[in-house]
């Protein structure tokens, strides 16, 4: 089981959560060190998206990029003023890499 850095959960999920249930989050995001491998996030995507996510944020804080999987082979990369949106899983959840890292 994959435990990301920041996972979205319904309501329901939560609930269903609070009885003992396994959920998978719809949207989540991982933050990515120099240090980490890249090989460990591409077998994450995979598991991931397997599992049922929906949409994945890949955040590289230290470039303030920020890579948005709908799959584990469609990425769009977004850096400066690119809108961050979590659709499908979150259509309002919608800013810009440069709102994300303001300090």
């Amino acid at each position: 089981m994959r435990r990301p850095d920041l996972a979205y959960f319904t309501d329901a999920q939560m609930q269903n959560m609070a009885v003992g249930q396994n959920q998978i989050p719809v949207f989540l995001s991982e933050f990515v060190s120099e240090h980490d491998d890249a090989r460990k996030y591409i077998r994450k995507l995979a598991e991931y998206f397997r599992a049922g996510v929906q949409i994945v944020w890949l955040v590289f804080p230290d470039d303030h990029v920020v890579y948005v999987y709908t799959s584990p082979k469609t990425v769009v990369i977004c850096t400066d003023n690119d809108v961050l949106s979590a659709a499908p899983a979150l259509p309002d959840l919608q800013l810009t890499v440069a709102e994300l890292f303001q300090r």
